[in-house]
């Protein structure tokens, strides 16, 4: 028996089971009275299978097929492949790569190329390789070569998805629908306009320069690379029918990240005059890139006018608005209205008070007590707070927290935040001995190395203030306040000769400071 058969079968059964329990139920209705219904017993089912779970049964069942010496069609495995891929169901997907026979992977590119995409998916992208090397035909199409320079793309290994694609040209594959969008995303990861437009040059003679993916990923390319007049001539080139959220995103996007604020509000008030119903992609991304409040609140109006103000991505955009203008009212009352919060709108709050540590930690132990889980932006946020007002102990006591209840592992980020209260409190050893035990001297960004020498400027200690001031001469050379900084330790200890060494250092790079 197939194992096709074998499934139908167990399946009428199934259903002829079903359909005698449903024809007793019906009797037992008629036969007695209906019992008073208690939340224990209402609409009892049998209980539903989850996709993962009905995954796992035909895993099984195939598994013991061929145990049993059942010869599988390779179709199966290509649909499984497929499902697992759909279902985001890596482990299950290795699990058939082993049961699919060596020679059949060899010789059946379809098989092997889903398998390549799962992989490539999931950032195994030695596996992924692998299977690309072994694959016969491979310049029959472009499905494996897509999947593989996606799959280094999602992981920031541009110069190797870079490679690849020439590897493609030069090998003579066809590129397809799919190709493009990928590769022109590799371009603006690597911020190399150059090679964006050659790619381009490689769209227009492949005859794909008037479809709209393609078109949507060249204005992120150009405007990703700086040039923003060639993004807005790709974007004009679209047809208005043809435009959708995306392309509308990217080019808004692009003026926002420019700091092109007119630009950016003109393209919103173009969406609407086309009749194009802003989604809330847009509308948070024009809220949160504006700097001036008068077009936030006639944004918010306009949000106001269309329903929008409490969807979830707005909500928290207006919430950074009005806390970034100084409206903490404002902010507070969205918060305290907003139908629903995720940790966007906890950390949005939390931030909003950073020169407020009180009101920030209340906010915190709110957000704990609501079972908000925090992350590590609620902690960026939190400790910035008590570095602002020197509140040590409750910044160690937030710190132990974070490592110890929620496993989260510090970042550059935290450690900064601590090295910023230790110093802001005098506690210059605590503060350089993160750096040194628990960063790395050489790993240390100048923006730790300059909290540093300004605690030690603040507190005169010229041992550990003479070790920073040196790191940054080397990690900013032209940045004249690190020196002037250390002029400053030197004059307040009265080493005036040492002083007068680091003004002569000053003038031999050819910068000068006006304090001395």
């Amino acid at each position: 028996m197939s194992l096709c058969s074998a499934k139908k079968s167990k399946k009428d059964n199934k259903t002829k089971k079903y359909r005698k329990w449903e024809t007793q139920e019906r009797k037992n209705t008629l036969s007695f009275p209906k019992p008073k219904p208690t939340p224990l017993l209402i609409h009892q089912q049998p209980p539903t299978q989850t996709k993962l779970q009905a995954l796992e049964k035909v895993l099984k069942d195939l598994e013991a097929s061929i145990e049993k010496g059942i010869r599988i069609d390779p179709e199966i495995y290509a649909s499984l492949l497929e499902t697992c891929y759909r279902f985001q169901a890596i482990h299950h997907g290795i699990r058939v790569h082993r049961l699919i026979p060596t020679t059949l992977l060899h010789k059946n590119v379809g098989i092997s190329s889903k398998l390549l995409r799962l992989y490539a998916s999931y950032g195994y992208m030695e596996e992924a390789h692998d299977l690309f090397d072994q694959m016969p035909k491979r310049d029959t199409y472009a499905f494996p070569w897509n999947s593989l320079i996606s799959g280094y793309a999602q992981l920031g290994l541009y110069d190797d998805a870079i490679a690849l694609y020439f590897q493609m040209v030069e090998e003579g594959v066809e590129p397809d629908l799919f190709t493009f969008p990928r590769v022109l995303k590799v371009c603006a990861g690597l911020g190399s306009v150059q090679v964006g437009e050659e790619v381009h040059r490689h769209v227009v003679r492949s005859g794909f320069s008037n479809d709209g993916f393609v078109l949507n990923a060249l204005v992120d390319m150009y405007s990703k690379c700086g040039n923003i007049v060639k993004a807005r001539k790709i974007f004009n080139k679209i047809p208005p029918s043809s435009r959708d959220s995306v392309s509308w995103n990217t080019m808004l996007t692009a003026y926002v990240h420019h700091g092109l604020e007119v630009e950016a509000m003109n393209i919103f008030r173009q969406m609407l005059l086309e009749g194009y119903r802003p989604d809330s992609v847009s509308i948070s991304k024009i809220l949160t890139g504006m700097s001036s409040l008068d077009l936030g609140v006639q944004i918010h109006g306009c949000v106001i006018r269309r329903g929008l103000e409490w969807n979830l991505s707005i909500a928290n955009s207006l919430i950074i608005v009005y806390s970034n203008h100084g409206r903490l009212h404002k902010a507070r009352w969205i918060f305290s209205v907003m139908p629903e919060r995720d940790v966007v709108s906890w950390n949005s709050i939390i931030s909003a008070h950073g020169k407020h540590p009180e009101e920030a930690l209340a906010y915190f132990e709110q957000m704990e007590e609501d079972g908000v889980e925090p992350d590590k932006i609620t902690f960026v946020s939190l400790l910035s707070a008590c570095a602002h007002l020197g509140l040590v102990n409750e910044g160690e006591r937030l710190y132990a927290l974070m490592c110890e209840k929620y496993r989260i592992k510090p970042i550059m980020e935290h450690f900064g935040c601590m090295v910023n209260l230790y110093g802001r409190a005098g506690l210059i050893e605590k503060a350089y001995s993160i750096i040194i035990d628990r960063i790395g001297s050489e790993a240390a960004s100048p923006t730790l190395w300059g909290a540093i020498l300004y605690a030690c400027f603040l507190h005169g200690n010229v041992t550990i203030g003479e070790i920073a001031a040196n790191k940054l001469f080397d990690l900013e050379p032209d940045n004249e306040h690190n020196f002037v900084l250390l002029m400053k330790i030197y004059e307040n200890a009265g080493r005036l000769e040492d002083l007068e060494r680091v003004r002569m250092m000053l003038v031999e790079r050819g910068l000068e400071s006006l304090d001395y």
